[in-house]
């Protein structure tokens, strides 16, 4: 999919980001890390992949967008449908 979340069910920036992809009709990916065997595992390679330790982590054309201030800030600024459309979303 093009459009993956990383996230933990309890977290309401996750939920702000999640919700801001479905007024937009974006199908999306979510791992809820929360609910994961390897959850510490999968988190710090996220830290190592991205620098960001916190949750929600967007990734949209396999390139990691940030999380839920950053998208809003793309959103806003008009650039996350583009990029949600060059990534066939």
């Amino acid at each position: 999919n093009p459009v993956v979340i990383y996230s933990k069910s309890w977290c309401p920036y996750c939920s702000k980001v999640k919700g801001l992809f479905k007024k937009l009709g974006v199908k999306v990916v979510v791992v809820e890390l929360d609910e994961l065997v390897e959850e510490a595992d999968v988190q710090a390679a996220l830290k190592r992949m991205t620098g960001q330790s916190t949750v929600p982590n967007v990734f949209i054309g396999g390139k990691h967008v940030g999380g839920c201030d950053d998208t809003h800030r793309l959103h806003s600024q008009g650039k996350l449908i583009p990029m949600l459309q060059g990534a066939k979303a």
